[in-house]
């Protein structure tokens, strides 16, 4: 199906230059929000975990919400109202937290500190078809709406020290999978010379980055030795820790999945990448 897709896409982007009336290009940039979805329950839940389990927290490990988007469109026009629209981009999100906190074991106090670096990287490719209303000479509302493939990569790192048995451990995912989805929006254009238009975009994608399966790593060293573990086939689980509470947790293992007591609602999981975009640019005539 996804063949199908981009081959259907390149036909239409051959034909289109071949016989429109006119063909424009757009280039834009702005931010993104995503829903996130399994990742930031995973990262609350383990937050609250930490806050009911040790002391003196601080810091805090943030959720996926905002990155920065880059696009660029190709659009040919078949006369006053309709257009077809073939473009891709560049968007991305990530950050580096860092978490420190106090505890007690068998007496002992200790301290620990966490360090997660997710990032997630997308190449979308999409096709819109609009719909174009003209406001006054120089001013124009475009509705528009369309398919959605996108090429997803997502990469987590975390780090964590304690001043039990001097222990260190460093934990690696990175992994990438195709999405399929859809999107829609509107585009105000203004045009400030002949050929040239100030334009300002805003839509809404909807997909979901699944079956996030790749490479993975453990390494780690205390005061009763190193252990040294790594996989080129880990999955992406979501899953329910109980300890008193429920807590919804994520996390990284092989294809029987995460096991032990307390733990529930076992599932692959998944990265909603559904939001808005909002975006300001040019629009050449060419």
């Amino acid at each position: 199906m996804k063949k199908s897709l981009l081959s259907a896409l390149c036909f239409l982007l051959a034909s289109s230059l071949a016989y429109s009336q006119q063909v424009s290009f757009k280039l834009l940039g702005g931010p993104t929000w995503i829903q996130g979805d399994d990742y930031n329950k995973g990262v609350a839940g383990e937050m609250e975990f930490i806050r009911d389990t040790m002391s003196d927290v601080s810091g805090a490990f943030q959720k996926l919400k905002k990155g920065t988007n880059f696009q660029f469109e190709i659009i040919t026009h078949w006369g006053r109202r309709i257009a077809t629209g073939l473009g891709g981009g560049y968007y991305q999100l990530g950050h580096h937290d860092r978490v420190a906190s106090q505890g007690i074991a068998e007496d002992v106090p200790f301290t620990t500190d966490s360090t997660f670096q997710p990032q997630l990287s997308v190449i979308p490719f999409y096709l819109n078809i609009y719909y174009k209303i003209r406001l006054t000479s120089r001013a124009g509302l475009d509705v528009f709406a369309g398919p959605l493939f996108q090429i997803v990569q997502f990469s987590f790192e975390r780090q964590t020290t304690s001043t039990v048995n001097s222990f260190s451990e460093k934990e690696t995912f990175r992994a990438a999978a195709p999405s399929l989805g859809f999107q829609a929006g509107i585009s105000l254009s203004y045009k400030l010379i002949s050929g040239i238009a100030l334009i300002t975009d805003i839509l809404y994608r909807s997909a979901t980055a699944t079956n996030l399966t790749g490479n993975w790593s453990l390494f780690s060293t205390s005061a009763t030795g190193t252990v040294n573990n790594s996989s080129a086939e880990y999955y992406y689980y979501y899953y329910d820790y109980s300890q008193g509470k429920n807590y919804p947790r994520v996390g990284f293992f092989d294809k029987n999945g995460p096991a032990g007591d307390g733990i529930s609602g076992i599932r692959k999981a998944h990265i909603d990448l559904s939001g808005l975009t909002a975006m300001i640019g040019v629009k050449i005539d060419i």
